[in-house]
């Protein structure tokens, strides 16, 4: 019988390693499809978003590795017990996920004399520092990333370093005895030492609260909407009371070292602290219920919030551009490279999905688009969906929601 699942990818190993370790280690037969770089030309407009991996079961798509990997974790029981240790492991797969997107311009760099350099400044700025915090969780968590026990968490740290060690040419987890730990319990697993033996032989990779009374959970991110108005968002939404606490620029150096990556938003929920604004997003879209109703639905889900977030890390270095002339250029070039390619397509989308991004229905994927790019038009001093009425109907739905409505209102100006 031909396998229900069919994942496709490149004949790497890459961001689809942990599918594949996934889907081997619950001993579930996949189609291991692989489109070789000559070939992807003709393959690339038959995805939903000209990126692969994809996922396909019982005549649906869906992409984004992390989504998929957090569907196949469900699966094979190697996800969290509840909502809040999704949480947790979600923050962990993002944070790895943060280091990876910091880490491949260098590990890409083809000239071995710049590459030194980069891997040495690279070390010193926040390698050494992710790393060491990383090493103590696993001493926290009885040799694991989180929860101390196995989850797909520590099959992403194991994939996903593997790639960058053999990228960058040099062995990251040198010094880090715990990091190594994780990798080899992992690696030694029954059904993950098979799929290492049977695997194609490939390369790897060419301020303070405005409510009185005290709240269960504590936000907290700079003094600004950003990354974290969504989960305002979805707070007010659902009419959960909650700390909204707003730390200044000129604070924050003081407040870093108390954070799990030095990073913000974090949430902290009856003594337990969570960051990633997208993972806390999740969490609370379950709380709320703008999650999906099964499993495929919060894969179709993640992998549209996914999407957009590709669209915003695509678009940060000329959000951040502060000259004015080289701002224009680049801006031009966006419309016609990433908004031209993207938006036509989630237009789309809005259309065949009766005015919501995804499911025909409201969901948490529609407030992370409010915001975000509501954030990046205010950045930008334009307005990016001109021309794309189903894009602003989405925003004008969410807005327009009573709750959420009252929340801008009240909101800090």
């Amino acid at each position: 019988m031909p396998p229900q699942y069919k994942l496709t990818y490149f004949d790497v190993q890459g961001v689809a390693e942990t599918a594949r370790y996934l889907f081997s280690y619950g001993g579930i037969e996949f189609e291991d499809v692989r489109v070789k770089r000559e070939d992807w030309p003709q393959h690339k407009p038959k995805t939903p978003f000209g990126v692969v991996p994809t996922l396909q079961h019982n005549g649906k798509v869906a992409g984004q590795s992390i989504a998929i990997a957090r569907y196949l974790a469900k699966k094979v029981k190697l996800a969290g017990n509840n909502d809040w240790e999704d949480l947790e492991i979600d923050a962990t797969v993002d944070t790895l996920h943060d280091i990876k997107i910091k880490i491949t311009p260098t590990v890409r760099e083809q000239d071995a004399a710049k590459k030194k350099v980069l891997l040495e400044t690279a070390k010193k700025d926040f390698l050494g520092f992710y790393l060491a915090r990383l090493e103590a969780l696993v001493e926290k968590n009885k040799g694991y990333l989180v929860l101390g026990r196995l989850t797909w968490a520590d099959f992403y740290f194991t994939t996903i370093f593997t790639v960058l060690e053999f990228m960058s040419g040099e062995e990251f987890l040198a010094g880090y005895p715990n990091l190594k730990g994780v990798r080899e319990k992992v690696n030694g697993l029954p059904a993950i030492k098979k799929w290492i033996e049977i695997r194609p032989n490939f390369r790897i990779f060419s301020a303070e609260s405005s409510f009185v009374m005290p709240p269960s959970y504590k936000l907290t991110y700079f003094d600004l909407q950003g990354l974290a108005e969504m989960c305002r968002y979805l707070f007010s939404y659902g009419g959960i009371e909650f700390e909204d606490v707003r730390i200044k620029r000129e604070d924050w150096p003081q407040h870093k070292d108390k954070t799990p990556f030095g990073v913000l938003p974090i949430l902290e929920h009856n003594g337990k602290v969570a960051g990633q604004s997208i993972a806390i997003a999740r969490y609370l879209a379950k709380k709320v219920k703008l999650g999906g109703n099964n499993d495929w639905e919060d894969l179709e889900i993640d992998a549209i919030v996914d999407t957009m977030n590709d669209i915003k890390l695509k678009l940060t270095p000329m959000l951040m551009e502060q000259d004015a002339a080289k701002k224009k250029v680049v801006l031009e070039a966006a419309k016609k490279d990433i908004f031209g390619f993207y938006f036509p397509r989630l237009e789309a989308m809005v259309e065949k999905n009766k005015g919501y991004l995804v499911l025909g229905r409201l969901t948490w994927a529609d407030f992370y688009f409010a915001t975000i790019f509501t954030v990046c038009e205010s950045m930008i001093g334009e307005e990016i969906l001109a021309g794309y009425p189903n894009l602003k109907e989405v925003r004008e739905k969410v807005n327009g929601l009573p709750a959420i409505k009252k929340w801008i209102e009240i909101r800090p100006n």
